[in-house]
C-alpha cells in the first residue's frame, strides 16, 4: 500500500511520457493541456454524482480517487510541488474556526468552517512550476493556434525510441472531445 500519492502519480506520469511531453510543450499545448484536465475533473464529478443518485458505493469511492488522480497529476505534470501546496493549504484551513458560514447553509448541524479576523491566505508564490508559461501574449498563441488547427498540437513527440503519444487515441481524450480535432 503506498503512502505517497503524489510520488505514484510522478511514476506514472513519467512512465507514459507526460511530463516528457510538457517539458516541451509550447504555451498554447500547456494551457490546451490544463483546459483539458480540468473537463476530465469535471467529467470524473459528474459520474461520482451520478453513481450517488444510483447508490453505487463502488463507483463513488472510484471517482472520488480518479478526481484525486487527475488534480494531482495535474500539479505533476505542471511542476508544481503538490507536497508544498497541501501544506499551505492545510495550514490556512487549520487557522480557521468553528462557525456558520451564511452563504453557504449547512442543514446537517456539522462544524463548519469559517475564516477569522486576521486569517491569512494560503500563498503559493514561488510553487507555480510552469503555469505561468500556459499564459503567453498573442503572437504565440497565434503561433501556436496554427500548429493546433493543422492537428499538430495532439502528438507527443518523446525523446528516445518511444512511439509519439496521440491524445486523440487515448480513451479520456476521446470521450471528451471525440476523435475529431477542432480549432477551439
Amino acid at each position: 500500500m503506498s503512502s505517497d500519492w503524489v510520488n505514484d502519480i510522478n511514476r506514472m506520469q513519467t512512465k507514459y511520457g507526460v511530463r516528457d511531453w510538457i517539458s516541451h510543450a509550447t504555451p498554447f499545448q500547456l494551457k490546451k493541456y490544463l483546459e483539458f484536465r480540468l473537463k476530465f475533473i469535471k467529467e470524473e464529478y459528474d459520474e461520482t454524482r451520478e453513481a450517488l443518485i444510483m447508490e453505487d458505493a463502488e463507483e463513488i469511492v472510484d471517482g472520488l480517487i480518479d478526481i484525486c488522480v487527475v488534480a494531482i497529476g495535474t500539479l505533476d505534470a505542471m511542476n508544481v510541488n503538490a507536497h508544498k501546496a497541501w501544506d499551505e493549504i492545510f495550514e490556512a484551513n487549520m487557522n480557521k474556526e468553528v462557525g456558520v458560514k451564511e452563504e453557504r447553509p449547512n442543514p446537517l448541524g456539522l462544524p463548519d468552517l469559517i475564516k477569522p479576523d486576521g486569517w491569512v491566505n494560503p500563498s503559493h508564490k514561488d510553487n507555480h512550476g510552469m503555469l505561468p508559461k500556459a499564459f503567453v501574449d498573442e503572437g504565440e498563441a497565434q503561433q501556436d493556434e496554427i500548429a493546433f488547427s493543422t492537428g499538430k498540437w495532439h502528438t507527443i513527440e518523446p525523446a528516445g525510441d518511444r512511439e509519439p503519444i496521440d491524445f486523440t487515441k487515448d480513451s479520456e481524450y476521446i470521450r471528451l472531445y471525440g476523435t475529431k480535432v477542432e480549432k477551439v
